[in-house]
This record gives structure tokens, sequence and C-alpha cells, in this order.
């Protein structure tokens, strides 16, 4: 048992050394950035828009990759709003069986005095997708490439020669925990060039792709920029699909407003939606108001060939209360102010808009009013009591703040008692001209 005991006192001595000895990096990938900082594919620009990543190993950060594709091609990649979306989807591997078996070898073959090389394997395989205006997919392509570190180690200073062959990288050399060049940590040096890898892989996808067609779907979406005027101020409108995805029933076009002309570094000062999917599969525009706008303005889209084109603003003197009968979307994080907002617009549009509505609707519109108020109800009661029950179990578990769904629970409510009275009215009138 004591032998025992020492050889397992040993063995981890051993291996404390190796891991703590004298260290020679290198690094190379499969896949070699281009140094063409000129290099373009026609008049067409790209943006990229959208990442997903699937694990293992620690993530390049998706800024970073946008930052280096303007940095490597900035004839190629840009922030504007009206360059063509990629999405990229990256998946990664790590395989580090041969520096195990390097360590090994330099442990217990030769006591820590030789060292052996081994690899560590970064694998990704990335998935570009260029999408047109209306969502629908231009070119999708897969790449597949390695990030090798290769390093050796040994307690004596024969672990600091350059470990043999090339390296795409400044080497990296540690004694013991010091680090004798200056340079990143070796894990964000991999990322880093991953990075420049991954900007290299979608750039060579969409050098494959027709390029005629990437230019038409470019000058369509760059006429998708309009100036618009907001309370009486210059404003960039940009009408876009809601969410970069191929649209299904439900999917939504929005106007998106800037002060500024439209990139992904301008924050949107408002929005709305125009346009919605129908269960056929044609888009129909609706109206939409701006929330952060001084005065009641309200915007919806012209169609052409069943595609919205232009955005058009209008200031209504007086709210339509059919415009905010129903329950507005309540998915964003923001869904409070918002239906605070239609909240205190359809109230006033129940002051002000009634009479109109018995003045020029016939019976049958009234009728259809007054299920859509119905419908509403239903659903705002629903969501009262789940939000309410949300926040209960919150209390209960002492698990996150309760205070947002009370408080959605509440606005809730307060809609259902501004709609009960304007059913209530629409219903006796429909009742009188029977």
């Amino acid at each position: 048992m004591r032998n025992r005991q020492v050889s397992i006192g040993v063995t981890i001595f051993l291996l404390a050394i190796v891991f703590s000895g004298c260290t020679s990096m290198r690094y190379t990938s499969t896949l070699k950035p281009s140094a063409d900082r000129s290099l373009q594919f026609g008049s067409a620009r790209f943006t990229i828009a959208a990442f997903t990543y699937e694990k293992p190993g620690i993530q390049p950060i998706p800024p970073v990759i946008d930052q280096k594709a303007m940095i490597l091609y900035p004839d190629i990649f840009t922030n504007d709003r009206t360059a063509l979306p990629v999405h990229v989807d990256i998946k990664r591997t790590y395989d580090d069986f041969s520096y195990q078996v390097s360590a090994f070898l330099t442990g217990f073959c030769t006591l820590t005095m030789l060292p052996f090389p081994g690899t560590q394997k970064h694998g990704f395989t990335v998935n570009a997708k260029v999408m047109d205006s209306m969502g629908e997919i231009l070119l999708e392509k897969e790449t597949c490439f390695e990030v090798n570190k290769v390093l050796w180690s040994c307690a004596l200073p024969l672990g600091l020669l350059p470990v043999p062959g090339p390296s795409d990288l400044p080497r990296d050399y540690v004694f013991f925990t010091t680090h004798l060049n200056e340079g990143d940590d070796s894990f964000t040096k991999v990322n880093n060039y991953a990075a420049e890898c991954i900007v290299e892989a979608v750039a060579r996808s969409i050098g494959s792709a027709e390029r005629a067609r990437l230019e038409a779907a470019y000058l369509q979406r760059q006429s998708s920029i309009q100036e618009i005027i907001v309370d009486g101020r210059k404003c960039w409108g940009f009408l876009a699909l809601t969410n970069l995805a191929r649209p299904q029933p439900g999917s939504t076009f929005s106007l998106f407003v800037y002060q500024d002309h439209p990139s992904r570094t301008v924050k949107t000062i408002d929005q709305a939606i125009v346009a919605r999917l129908d269960e056929a599969g044609r888009w129909q525009p609706v109206n939409g108001y701006l929330r952060h706008s001084l005065s009641l303005t309200s915007v919806s889209a012209l169609m052409e060939n069943n595609v919205p084109v232009k955005a058009v603003v209008r200031t209504p003197d007086v709210p339509p209360i059919e415009d905010f009968i129903d329950t507005p979307d309540l998915s964003g994080a923001d869904r409070a102010e918002v239906l605070r907002w239609s909240n205190a617009v359809l109230l006033d549009a129940k002051n002000r808009s009634m009479d109109r509505v018995f003045r020029d609707e016939t019976r049958d519109t009234l009728l259809r009013l007054a299920t859509r108020i119905e419908s509403s109800i239903l659903e705002l009661s629903e969501q009262s009591e789940r939000a309410k029950d949300r926040a209960q179990a919150k209390v209960q578990k002492g698990e996150g703040d309760p205070a947002p769904d009370r408080e959605l629970s509440i606005l809730c409510r307060q809609r259902m008692e501004v709609l009960k009275p304007i059913l209530a009215a629409i219903k006796q009138e429909a009742a009188v001209r029977q």
C-alpha cells in the first residue's frame, strides 16, 4: 500500500512538472485568411447579421467576427442596413488526444527530460446563408477547417526550443507560468485567428454565388430606404422584415425609423408593423403607429406585386378605434410600455371616434367589431391570469422579480375595462338597427 501511495505521489509530481514546465507553441489553420483587402464581388455589399453557435469550446465573440469582416474585406462587408444580411451558423469541436499522448510520452518515457509535440485541434464548421429582402435564401454553403495549436513541454529549457513546423501566428513560449513573449493568451489567440478564418469562409462562400443574382437582390434591398417626416423633422425609414427569416403565416414587415442613415451601429428611434403575411401567403397591409412620436402618427405600406415597397406616413386627427381593438404584440421586453401606450390611445379613440363609427359603419360591420372586441377581451383575460400566476410563482419560489408580471396583469385588466363599455355601446347600436 505504501509503495502505491508513493507511486501516485510521484505521478502527480511528474505531471505537475510537465504542465508547468518550459513550453513552446505554434499555430496553424487549414484555411488561411487572404491578405487582399481590395477583394470585392461586384457592387453588392453584405453584413453579418446573425450568429448561432454549437459548443463545445470557447466561442469567438460575434462582434469580433463582424468587426474583423469589415477590416479584412471593406469592399464586401459593411454595417449598412441596406446590405444583404448573412446568417452564420458555427459548430465547433475540440480534440486534444494527440496532446495527451505527448504529455504521457514526455512524463513517463523520458521523465519530463525530452519534449514530444502534441496537437490541440479546434475544428470549425461554418454554414453561411445570404438572404434577400423577402427572407428567401440566395446562397447557403458550408465550409470546414481546423485551427491547430501544436505544443511541447518538458522540465528542461529544451521545451523553449521552437516546436518543429511552420506557424501562421507568432509563436508562444512559457517558462513555468511566465510568458516570455508579449501577446494574448493562447485561447484568445486561437479564437481571434478562428474569427478571421470564419470571415474567410464566409467570403469564399459569397464568392461562389451567382454575382448577377446577388447584385439584383442588393439593389432591391437598397430601395427599401426612404426619407420620411415625423413630427415635422426629416428621418430615415427602412422597410424590412421584422425578423430575418423565411416568412411564415403571421410574419411581419416593419418600418424602422432612424434619425441618421440606417446602420447597425445606429439605434432605431421607433418602429411599427406595416404588413402581415396571411394564411394564403399574401402580404396584407396593416395600420401601424409610432409610439415615440409627439403626435399620433400612423404608418402603412404600399404594395406592389404582393410586396411592401414603400411606407406611407399620416397624422390622423382622431384615432380610428378599429385600429386599436386587437391586443398589441406583447412578446418583446418592452411589452408593458407597448400595452400602456396602446391603452391610452384606445381610451382616446373611445371618447373621440365612436360617433363616426355609428354614423359611417353598417350593422354587419358593427357586429364584426363586436366579435373582435369579445375575442380581445378573452385574450386579455388569459394574458392577465397567466401573468398573475407567474408573479405568484416567483414570490413562492423566491426566484426572479414578480413586478413586471404584476404590471402586465394590471395593464391587461385596465384594457378590458376600456373595451367593455365600447362593446356594450356597439351591441346596443347594432340592436337598434335590426
